[in-house]
This record gives structure tokens, C-alpha cells and sequence, in this order.
């Protein structure tokens, strides 16, 4: 069908286009719709036959055409399915193929939110400019797309292209769509405007409205295209009005509130509304690689891979995946060889039964490589590697302790003396008179969570003190009446469980609602006759102090001397400890908000071996001596390898937090981002 155009000519439409049967049946009818992958690679359709392999298998996942998988593809899925399964990190959500058969059963054609996880370089934007223009040809088929949905009939629909900035979000996923609608040849006929900030695209049934129109004898000079393509800024309005059919939200992950800028929660919970009209045809698609374990990309993240109380998906409408940059690369060299379709296929509107269908065309590389490059790059910034390249979750923007190094707090101490007891450190019920115990307790603010911490000093072959804990606890007020605590319970606790078992030397407070919990111990241990003096007294945290003991006990936990029994909510605090303006505190937004475990571990920490910790990197660091033979390395120790020499590197590399420059904590800056 040729294109339809309003020429102004005294002010009145003309139109240009003749119309015969076949033209009238299009436009009342609808257009055909293929396959997803005819559609892209097709000449008459998108024409882009430089299709990777594994680019070909996520389409058809995104679009449910398990009926297009060949050998090769349900493969990669395994590949993927079984990656996931055993990193967590890498790979596709669980039970890809329940999803797909639970989403055709339920009248969906694609998944209605698809999360592209993926690091730099990985084609991401690509791959959503593909899929959303395939979405858009399925809404144009509709013919009448208003009076399909029960649009008020001169309503437009908007495809949204969100991105923190709106240059980014022109030059990145718009820019691609654009690329991809104005290079082809099916939407040409279509195309009303284009524009710097907008196109437009006649649905078949405009072309009806505007000769009605024309033989109406109206006039008008608004453009009667039925869709508009727009990049958006993300702010709070920029979703409201405009009803939207599908909607993108560029480098979710990364979309932060500044300024009149919205974070991209906002702008989620504020555009997402206005997709509700079209039900299960509704589209979202979120490339990004990843950043920190908070914000709605990584909410929405958990809520692809979260499984019902059966095992199953507990929403299957959510797809992601989750690739380093040049796993969506692999396999490249295949292409030649591999169908592109299984043989039995004969096309959705039979135009491959007489004819053999298209194949990948040959490819001359991958566009992301794990090369040697990559190796140095890896080796000089792991944190970011894992984040920007990897495609792995950092566990929070500006992280104090190096996650790897807070795990191994809760590892078997492989070198721990037998007199002590396995390497495996489990929970203690009662203490041994010959040990001194320190205990702190840490109630935060009204209503916060109430941690509690207690910890020994046990030593290595090499006379060095280790930190180990006995005991991590913590009380939370959703589990009290009212959800508040109860400190009667608390105080009752303490007594039974820590100063009547281990006899501590010092067991201290916090000085936030502490008095009464101070008061009530000490009055007991006074009644009491204790094999052991106790000491109960408040501990005032100035930010000297508390910065003195965060630095000891970060230096403590790289140097491989804090062990502690598995206490899921204690790692998590301490991996996700920031550093904000020169103070260590918990995130205010994400999946842990609260660090009072990680407090009263820290306090432990700092009284047992903190000293130790102190004289022995002043030790350490008067044997290094600078040396004019080292060009930016004033310490040549740092380039050796000995165990003598690590001390720098546990200093600095192992505490860089995620994104941010090496070197010491106070001098840490966030990494630009638009």
C-alpha cells in the first residue's frame, strides 16, 4: 500500500493515495504480522539480518515462540537456566519454558516486563529497539488500535522511552528505535513525522478518519498519526497524560533523583498507570547493566525471580536476564552454519512453505570479546568489573568493606588451633571462665532494630588476637505487640542468655535508650554472685570514635582476624555499610536499611583487638620506605607478593567501594553518570 499525504493546498487535505479493494481491505482489516524473527531479519519488513544467534534465542523467548526454538536454542536456555540456577549471578529467571506455557494459556503474546540485565557493549538497546518495534507493528495490525482497546478514537498512543537525562535517552534506545522504524521497509508507508524529539506513525485506520474528513470538506494541520515515539527526562510528570501501550526505561538501574530529576521508582510508580488500558498487551522493556542492590530496577529484579510457595514463578509475566557483555556474543562463529528456524517451520503467513526459509547471515566477530584486554581491566578494578562488565549487583553505592572479605568473616577459620575448638564457628550458649568476653548492644533509635553482639579473643600460630564471636542477635519490633519493643523482654534476655553464661568483662550500650537497660542489669548483677566481675555502662559514640572504630575493625576484617557464626541479617548489614560523607552508615533505601547488628559488632571488634590492629599497621608501615626507582608507586612494597607485604592492598583495594576511585575511605568520590 502506498503512503497516504496531506498536502496543504488552500488550506484544504489532498490526499494522493488511490484507493482500491485491496488498499480499503488493509486499512479496515489491519496489516499482516509475522514471526518476530522474519519480522526483523525479512526484507520486507525490518531488513536487520545481522542477527547474533543468542540475540535470535532471547526474541523469541521475549515473544513466547517456543514453537521457533531450534536444537541450538533450547541449549543456550539450558546454558543459561543452569547458570543462574548455580551462580545466582549470571544467566535467565528459573523455569523459562513453565512461564512461556503459563503466559500463552493466559492470552499474553510476550512478556509484559522484560529486564535485560546486561553489562557495556552487550547490545541491549538494540535487542529493545527490535522487540518494541515488533510490539508496535502487532498494535498497528489492529487497524483500528482505539476502537480495539476502547481509546476514545482521536486518543494517541504513546510508546515512552524514559532515560535520566533526555539526550541520553534520544541518544541511546530512541536513537536505535528510530533507526530501526525509519530503515525499514514496512513502517515507511506509515511514517507521519519525524522529528528530534518525536516521530510519528499512522495506524491503517487513520488513513480512513482523514478521508472522511477530507470529504467532510474539514481542514486541520494536527498531525492525525495514531502513535508517537518520545524520549522522556525522567521526572515525575513526564509519564502522566500521554496514554502509553509500551514503555522503556533506559539504564534503570542508574536513574537517580537530582535535582528535578526523579529516581527511577518515581518515574516507574508514575508512568506505569498509564499502560493499564491495554491489559496484557501492555510492554515494558528495562536495559541496563546493574549498580547496587537497591532502587525499583533491583526491585523489580527480585520480583522476576521470586517463586510462589509451589516452587513456580510468583510472577511469570516478568522476564530477565542477566549476561556479562559478551555472553549475548557467544556462539558468533556459528552462524553460517546453525538454521535460524526449525525445519518443520513454514512461516506465520506461509512464506516459507514452497520457499526455504532465511538463515543467519555469516558475522565477522563478536562485538564484545573476554579477551586479554579485559583480563588487565578485570585485574585493575575488580569491584567495577564485576558491576560494569559482569553484569553482577553491587550490594550498595559507595560500599565500605569489601563484600569478599565480609563473607569470609562467616567462613570456616581454616588455621584455627585445635585447642579451640573446628574451624566451622558456630553459636555459643555459655562461655568458659578462662576466656574475656566483650558484649555490646546496640538499640538504636525508637523503634529501630535492636542489636547485640558478643565476642572473645582467641590466637594464632602467630601469636595475633582474632576476634570471635559467640553470640549475634537481634531483636526486631515487628516481632513485638504494637511493634514496639518490649526492653523488660530484652533486658530479661541479656541477663539469661549473655551475663549470667559468659560473665563478660564490659558489655556496653549504645547511648540511645539505653539508661533503663544500663540500670536494670547492673541492679541485678549487684544481687548477684557472679564468678566473674561484670561490668554494664553506656558507650557515647562521637563521630571520632565511631570513625575510629569503624577503621579498626575494617582493617581487623581485611587483615582475616573477625570470625563469626552464619547470621544472614549480620553479613548483609555489614556488606552494605556506605560511606556517606564521611560517615559509615546504613543505606536509606533498599533491601537493608539498618546496621545495628554491624554496630555491635564493630564495638566488639575495636575493644578485643583493636590496639593489636593499630600498633601492628603503625609497625607495618614505618618498614616501608619510598623510592625514587618507582614512578607512581611510592611504596615498592606494594608491587611484591610476599604476605608481608599485603598490608597496602588490604588497606586500599580490598576496602575500594564499588564505583569509586582506589585509595584511603575519606577520600572517596561518586562516579559520574550523566
Amino acid at each position: 500500500m502506498a503512503p497516504v499525504a496531506m498536502k496543504p493546498r488552500g488550506g484544504a487535505p489532498t490526499f494522493v493515495m488511490p484507493f482500491g479493494p485491496t488498499d480499503l481491505h488493509t486499512l479496515y482489516m489491519g496489516i499482516e504480522v509475522p514471526d518476530p524473527i522474519t519480522f526483523i531479519v525479512g526484507e520486507r519488513w525490518l531488513n536487520r539480518p545481522n542477527l547474533y544467534p543468542r540475540q535470535a534465542t532471547l526474541i523469541k523467548i521475549i515473544f513466547l515462540r517456543d514453537d521457533l526454538f531450534t536444537d541450538y536454542d533450547r541449549g543456550v536456555i539450558a546454558e543459561w537456566e543452569e547458570a543462574y540456577r548455580t551462580t545466582g549471578n549470571n544467566g535467565i529467571v528459573p523455569n523459562i519454558m513453565w512461564r512461556i506455557k503459563w503466559l500463552k494459556a493466559n492470552g499474553y503474546k510476550w512478556f509484559r516486563e522484560v529486564l535485560l540485565v546486561m553489562g557495556r557493549r552487550a547490545g541491549k538497546g538494540h535487542v529493545t529497539a527490535l522487540a518494541m518495534s515488533y510490539v508496535l507493528w502487532n498494535y498497528m495490525a489492529k487497524g483500528d488500535p482505539q476502537g480495539f482497546y476502547g481509546v476514545d478514537r482521536d486518543k494517541r498512543l504513546a510508546c515512552l522511552i524514559f532515560a535520566g537525562k533526555r539526550d541520553q535517552a534520544k541518544a541511546t534506545v530512541y536513537g536505535d528505535l528510530n533507526n530501526v522504524i525509519t530503515g525499514s521497509a514496512c513502517f515507511a508507508p506509515f511514517i507521519s513525522s519525524i522529528q528530534n524529539e518525536r516521530i510519528s506513525i499512522y495506524a491503517p485506520h487513520d488513513f480512513v478518519r482523514m478521508k472522511n474528513m477530507a470529504e467532510k470538506g474539514l481542514r486541520t494541520e494536527r498531525d492525525m498519526a495514531t502513535f508517537e515515539i518520545m524520549p522522556k527526562e525522567s521526572t515525575t510528570m513526564a509519564g502522566r497524560g500521554p496514554t502509553s501501550f509500551q514503555q522503556c526505561y533506559d539504564e534503570m538501574a542508574h536513574v537517580v533523583a537530582a535535582g528535578a530529576n526523579r529516581g527511577a521508582d518515581e518515574v516507574y510508580q508514575s508512568a506505569k498507570p498509564s499502560l493499564d488500558q491495554f491489559g496484557k498487551d501492555a510492554f515494558i522493556c528495562e536495559p541496563s547493566s546493574p549498580w547496587q542492590m537497591m532502587g525499583q530496577f533491583f526491585e523489580n529484579y527480585q520480583r522476576s525471580i521470586a517463586l510462589d510457595d509451589q516452587g513456580n514463578p510468583a510472577n511469570p509475566n516478568f522476564l530477565m536476564i542477566q549476561l556479562a557483555s559478551w555472553d549475548i556474543y557467544l556462539g558468533w562463529e556459528l552462524a553460517e552454519i546453525l538454521p535460524l528456524f526449525p525445519e518443520e517451520f513454514t512461516g506465520d503467513l506461509g512464506e516459507y512453505a514452497e520457499v526455504d526459509p532465511p538463515r543467519f547471515h555469516p558475522l565477522r566477530g563478536a562485538i564484545q570479546v573476554f579477551d586479554d584486554e579485559m583480563v588487565r581491566e578485570k585485574a585493575a578494578n575488580p569491584e567495577t568489573f564485576a558491576v560494569e562488565r559482569e553484569s553482577h549487583f553491587a550490594t550498595a553505592l559507595d560500599a565500605y568493606l569489601n563484600e569478599q572479605k565480609v563473607i569470609q568473616i562467616f567462613q570456616p577459620w581454616v588455621d584455627r588451633p585445635a585447642k579451640y575448638g573446628p574451624p566451622l564457628i558456630l553459636p555459643q550458649r555459655q562461655g568458659l571462665l578462662v576466656n574475656t568476653y566483650k558484649g555490646h548492644a546496640d538499640p538504636s533509635k525508637v523503634n529501630d532494630k535492636f542489636g547485640v553482639a558478643l565476642a572473645h579473643t582467641e590466637y594464632d600460630e602467630q601469636g595475633r588476637a582474632h576476634c570471635v564471636f559467640d553470640v549475634l542477635h537481634h531483636f526486631d519490633p515487628a516481632d513485638f505487640p504494637d511493634h514496639t519493643i518490649d526492653y523488660e523482654h530484652v533486658n530479661e534476655w541479656l541477663w539469661e542468655n549473655l551475663i549470667t553464661k559468659f560473665y563478660p568483662e564490659e558489655f556496653t550500650f549504645d547511648q540511645y535508650n539505653s539508661l533503663s537497660s544500663i540500670q536494670s542489669l547492673n541492679k541485678k548483677i549487684r544481687a548477684a554472685n557472679l564468678p566473674k566481675h561484670v561490668n554494664v555502662f553506656e558507650k557515647t559514640a562521637t563521630r571520632p570514635y565511631d570513625w575510629m572504630v569503624k577503621e579498626n575493625s575494617k582493617a581487623a576484617i581485611n587483615l582475616g582476624l573477625v570470625h563469626a557464626p552464619q547470621n544472614e541479617r549480620a553479613e548483609l548489614e555489614l556488606r552494605f555499610l556506605q560511606l556517606v560523607n564521611g560517615r559509615v552508615d546504613h543505606p536509606s533505601a533498599g533491601p537493608v536499611q539498618s546496621k545495628d547488628i554491624a554496630d555491635a559488632m564493630t564495638e566488639c571488634i575495636h575493644v578485643l583487638i583493636g590496639e593489636q590492629v593499630q600498633n601492628f599497621l603503625h609497625s607495618d608501615l614505618q618498614g616501608l620506605r619510598p623510592s625514587a626507582n618507582t614512578m607512581g608507586s611510592p611504596f615498592p612494597q606494594m608491587n611484591q607478593g610476599g604476605p608481608e607485604n599485603n598490608l597496602l592492598q588490604q588497606m586500599s583495594g580490598f576496602t575500594r567501594a564499588r564505583g569509586n576511585r582506589g585509595g584511603m575511605a575519606g577520600n572517596r568520590t561518586r562516579r559520574p553518570r550523566y
